[in-house]
């Protein structure tokens, strides 16, 4: 994505998992996590990931973000299969086109806000001026003007996590992913962080896969899939918004 400034897209795919397997070996057994899981992610859908806990939805959202390599099957990112690539390829997909937040928000907590907001761009080698406006800008965006220099031991867990959105899309993902983003938040901070998620959607076309445990989180998406025995297919049950 070149920038944040609002533009129309058709619906195609952005990313998608074909045939994965995933799983993991202890002294007693091997765990199948995922399973010829398959998964389409449309251009500027906020798509929602639901399942019980331990089934893999975490382990998911890692393969599609280049974390973790599955046993068997394919992870296409605009066609092209992430992890037949080089790993300066992967280094490149993860901070340039990948973005990540947590429930937990990994907020450092000797940085203040902005500087929190910043660090990717840095990483990524951006100047620091550039750095610094693109942080600024996104931590207005997201109702933190007035506690950029705040540090994460003096904002309240919505606010952090609005801090981690903003570090999340800094370096202008084509996609961002979170990993239940408002599992440490209350209702009212939960719902305003969904509703912050769909007005950056809405307003800049960015695209989210959002894996929750929330019924009422995943009512408010655009569409729901659900993880059941290593395998992803649409939710048949009635959420609760």
């Amino acid at each position: 994505m070149s920038d944040l400034s609002p533009e129309i897209k058709d619906p195609k795919c952005l990313i998608e998992a074909v045939n994965v397997d995933k799983s993991y070996s202890t002294k007693r057994e091997v765990i199948h996590v995922l399973s010829q899981t398959n998964l389409k992610v449309l251009a500027g859908e906020v798509l929602g990931i639901v399942g019980a806990s331990g089934v893999g939805k975490s382990t998911l959202l890692h393969v599609l973000g280049g974390l973790d390599q599955p046993l068997t099957g394919s992870v296409l990112f605009q066609g092209k299969d992430i992890y037949k690539q080089t790993n300066s390829y992967l280094d490149k997909f993860r901070n340039s086109h990948i973005g990540f937040v947590f429930q937990f928000f990994n907020l450092l907590p000797d940085f203040t806000a902005l500087e929190n907001a910043m660090f990717p761009a840095l990483i990524k080698n951006q100047d620091n001026r550039s750095a610094r406006e693109r942080a600024e800008y996104l931590l207005c965006e997201v109702g933190m003007k007035d506690r950029m220099n705040h540090k994460p031991g003096e904002l309240s867990g919505g606010e952090s996590q609005r801090v981690a959105l903003a570090r999340g899309l800094v370096n202008q993902p084509d996609l961002l992913l979170a990993d239940e983003p408002t599992g440490n938040l209350d209702h009212h901070a939960s719902d305003q962080l969904i509703e912050l998620i769909r007005k950056l959607n809405q307003e800049f076309n960015q695209t989210f896969v959002i894996v929750t445990h929330s019924q009422r989180v995943a009512g408010k998406l655009d569409r729901v899939m659900e993880l059941v025995d290593g395998k992803v297919s649409p939710t048949k049950e009635n959420l609760i918004i």
